[in-house]
């Protein structure tokens, strides 16, 4: 029998997700193609199963919506717009020579990139790119529009320390999920809770909709939407009264908590936070005594909690709560919002030469206010160009009908380099062909975990496209960009990122390592990683109860429960809140070129609950118009009977094409920003519902 001749190769998810999965992916050497993906059965993590999503991963690669050529605009901005195939260096040439005629005008802070997550791949991320855009002195763009609220508080609360990942879940008592769905978007925490269960632990989901996740639970908690800091201080406020707090964790490593315990906590009572919340004080005691009656707990927070105004306030009141209880001195307990605090920490100057700026000091405009910026007149110097990768401004930004409004501007110069027709090409003046994870190398550190991982080229790039890394390396030749760090490899840029002397979790990590096995553990034990023995990476070393940071910024010095909506009037106009998480089939707008997704997604669903529904004569399936003052979208209505009552929930950037006005919910956000962070309100918005 002949032994195949299929080659395997190394690859890693590059998608915004927590699991950051390792692929090992088949190519027919005779064809060149790739014929097989499949999860990395050696990878702890990945445990060789992948979620509904990269499983049809291959469909994306080879799809009929990719983008393979350079296009040029021959007609106006918009849907009905036409673009025609070019050459790379008609391209380039037009990219340049348009770049330094608005930079000799009117500045090279005119000049706007905007990306974000498209690749989670370091290089493809925040590499090249930057040192290109640094050498001009283009405008900073802030990447706000995920993480940020969270990542404060976490920052603010503890530093950058990360705690334990998902697979410490199993060795925990008693788990709360708390506001994530797991089964949908983290599907690789899922065996792990369910060897807890196993052995025995309690799974408790916190989550204002019932999900798939709700139904893997022994508990599922539903309170208001935006009240969960008032939920955290209520239960802390138990422990404390039924001393199940550990004061002398407290005294050692925390700031502040004397008059945390003295003067706010007491604020909490059952009766207020019952209100707040709208759980049960019944539920609210027993879900407090439940957890301080184990030091052996496992809070897993994940980032929609950070999309309300007071999202920041609501994820620093969680994660205090293993401070209250002591859950800290368990190596395997905690809270565990994300490791990206931790694994991202690499050497930026080395890696974006920021060196490259020299004097200059350019401005910065926050990417969830892009709309706002694109149709300022008084912005001096107004943006005259935009350049777009990783991301599908048209659909990801908040108040997505002023964007579109900005995108038409005739006088804006648009550069878009996308792996698909997305809406964002239809107002591009130019369109780039980029490529996808089987066509270059990158490293990756996962925000679900603490494994490095390794992706390699297992195929060519198809028809002309090219990485990020490549278009800037190539697009600072045009320019006439003579710096040696332009010509930098990947594999020199990974090998120089990979420094243990800057961040501890490389020790042991190497680039060999890494192309041999695919993947490699951070050094999770390293010594300067013991904040129990060393320390917190805070100000003074310890947990910050008490926060100057907060009280700098006029949110109070202590958490405490923030009213979400203060403008009663507006309720009553717009008495439904609109939450729009990630879904089952798509990872914002990434995989919906994929029709099998497409199909399961079937069309854009608003989730209301059936005294809603009946208020407005909404029967299930009925197509809905979603408005408010700033905009408005359509879905079709799926009545569940466990809604909570004037709260609905729609797809998180569902592409604005496919849906009858088309825009998704983005449409309904204003482009205000957390409390801290400076991130989105997605799910801070008041809309009406009805029968379209």
């Amino acid at each position: 029998m002949l032994k195949s001749k299929f080659k395997k190769y190394k690859v890693t998810c590059p998608h915004d997700c927590p699991d950051t999965c390792s692929l090992e992916v088949t190519v027919d050497p005779k064809t060149k193609k790739a014929i097989k993906l499949i999860g990395d059965k050696t990878h702890p993590i990945t445990k060789g199963f992948l979620c509904n999503k990269v499983n049809h991963y291959l469909d994306l690669v080879y799809n009929k919506n990719r983008v393979l050529y350079p296009h040029v605009r021959v007609g106006p901005k918009g849907q009905k717009g036409k673009l025609k195939k070019v050459s790379w260096d008609f391209a380039l040439k037009t990219i340049a020579k348009k770049l330094k005629a608005i930079e000799k005008e009117h500045g090279a802070e005119a000049i706007q990139p905007y990306s974000y997550s498209g690749t989670l791949g370091m290089l493809g991320y925040w590499g090249m790119s930057e040192r290109f855009w640094n050498k001009m002195g283009a405008a900073r763009l802030g990447r706000t529009i995920c993480i940020a609220a969270a990542s404060t508080a976490g920052i603010y609360t503890y530093g950058a320390a990360c705690g334990p990942a998902i697979d410490e879940v199993p060795n925990n008592d008693l788990i709360i999920l708390w506001g994530t769905n797991i089964v949908s978007t983290h599907v690789h925490m899922v065996p792990f809770v369910e060897e807890a269960k196993k052995r025995g632990a309690k799974i408790i989901c916190i989550d204002p909709r019932e999900t798939r996740t709700a139904a893997i639970s022994d508990w599922h908690i539903q309170p208001k939407p935006g009240t969960d800091a008032a939920l955290a201080l209520g239960m802390m406020n138990e422990i404390v009264k039924n001393k199940k707090h550990d004061l002398a964790f407290l005294k050692k490593h925390t700031t502040g908590y004397k008059e945390f315990l003295e003067k706010i906590l007491p604020k909490y009572t059952l009766d207020k936070v019952s209100k707040i919340t709208g759980i049960k004080k019944v539920d609210i005691k027993q879900l407090a005594l439940e957890y301080a009656s184990s030091k052996k707990t496992y809070i897993r927070p994940n980032y929609g909690l950070n999309r309300h105004r007071n999202g920041g306030m609501m994820v620093r009141s969680i994660m205090l709560l293993p401070a209250i209880t002591g859950a800290w001195k368990n190596k395997s307990s905690g809270c565990f919002v994300g490791s990206i605090e931790e694994m991202w920490n690499v050497d930026l100057g080395k890696l974006q030469r920021p060196d490259l700026l020299k004097d200059k000091k350019p401005r910065s405009i926050n990417m969830i206010q892009i709309g706002n910026a694109l149709n300022d007149k008084k912005l001096d110097p107004p943006i005259k160009s935009l350049f777009v990768w990783n991301s599908d401004v048209a659909n990801c930004a908040p108040d997505s009908i002023s964007v579109r409004k900005g995108l038409k501007r005739k006088d804006l110069f648009t550069v878009v380099h996308e792996t698909f027709w997305t809406d964002s090409c239809d107002y591009a003046d130019i369109v780039l062909p980029a490529d996808t994870q089987l066509e270059h190398m990158d490293l990756h550190a996962p925000y679900g975990h603490y494994y490095y991982s390794l992706t390699q080229p297992a195929i060519k790039p198809l028809g002309e496209s090219k990485s990020n890394q490549d278009l800037y390396r190539e697009l600072a030749k045009y320019m006439g960009y003579k710096d040696k760090c332009f010509k930098e490899t990947d594999e020199s840029m990974i090998k120089n990122m990979i420094d243990p002397e800057h961040n501890p979790l490389f020790k042991g990590v190497t680039f060999e390592k890494l192309k041999k096995n695919g993947w490699v553990k951070g050094d999770v034990e390293n010594k300067k990683r013991d904040y129990l023995k060393n320390g917190w990476p805070t100000k003074d070393g310890k947990i910050q109860i008490y926060s100057k940071d907060t009280e700098k910024i006029g949110l109070g010095a202590y958490p405490e429960h923030i009213e979400e909506f203060t403008d009663k009037t507006l309720r009553k106009k717009y008495p439904i809140q609109i939450l729009s998480p990630a879904t089952h089939q798509f990872i914002g707008n990434s995989f919906v070129p994929v029709e099998r997704l497409r199909n399961m997604a079937s069309r854009p669903t608003i989730e209301m609950s059936s005294k809603d529904a009946s208020k407005r004569k909404i029967k299930d399936g009925d197509l809905c118009k979603v408005y408010n003052d700033i905009g408005e979208t359509y879905a079709h209505a799926i009545i569940i009977d466990s809604m909570l009552e004037g709260v609905a929930s729609t797809q998180k950037q569902y592409k604005g094409s496919l849906i009858k006005n088309g825009v998704n919910a983005n449409a309904l956000n204003t482009q205000d920003v957390t409390d801290m962070g400076d991130g989105p309100i997605f799910y801070t918005v008041l809309a009406q519902i009805k029968k379209a």
